[in-house]
């Protein structure tokens, strides 16, 4: 497969579109109690169709998370989504063709450089205000690791690993499995075109 470039109107309605997506998976988490964020699938998929598109998504997103938990330091974690959009127009859709090993690359360093990234906003913000800002298997290693005498955001980066490994497997694979499914039905109504700029 190639990757198309998708221009700007379409790129909007799939972000607005995305974004209520992406607010509902994480609220369904939190439901069922699953120990992961399941806050940037969407997020990856929108990215596959441009940066505009992942950016309205990781916006949108993170002014949710504003009103949802009555704080504004929680704009700060929506330089993770943007990491992840950048990354995704770095590694994968900059290059015409599709590559499993660019994908999987993708993968890996999401994984690590948001852990670190949410690591140190949650050293710098939130560290103060205990079990206010993680699920709970994230809180519970971070402070098991923080009585091991190792630095709040150590310890908070190293907890945020094994989560995110399996977060943003979910997250990178299944958002492209996604952008797959609603590429398909794009192209049958012949919206792509080479006029985005992105």
């Amino acid at each position: 497969m190639t990757f198309q470039k998708y221009s700007i109107k379409t790129q909007i309605i799939l972000g607005l579109i995305f974004t209520l997506c992406n607010i509902l998976f994480p609220l369904s988490a939190q439901a069922l109690q699953w120990p992961f964020f399941m806050d940037m699938i969407f997020v990856y998929t929108g990215s596959f169709f441009g940066i505009p598109c992942g950016l309205i998504v990781g916006l949108g997103h993170s002014l949710w998370t504003i009103f949802y938990h009555h704080n504004f330091l929680y704009i700060f974690y929506g330089i993770c989504c943007i990491t992840g959009t950048l990354l995704t127009k770095a590694l994968v859709t900059r290059h015409e063709d599709f590559s499993l090993i660019r994908l999987s690359l993708l993968f890996f360093l999401s994984t690590v450089i948001i852990s670190f990234e949410g690591s140190i906003i949650y050293s710098v913000f939130f560290a103060e205000r205990v079990g206010d800002n993680e699920n709970t298997t994230i809180m519970f290693l971070t402070y098991t690791l923080i009585m091991q005498n190792l630095s709040v955001q150590f310890s908070a980066f190293l907890a945020r690993l094994p989560v995110n490994l399996i977060d943003k497997a979910i997250a990178v694979f299944g958002g492209f499995v996604i952008f797959c499914g609603v590429r398909k039905i794009i192209k049958s109504t012949g919206e792509a075109d080479n006029s985005s700029d992105d």
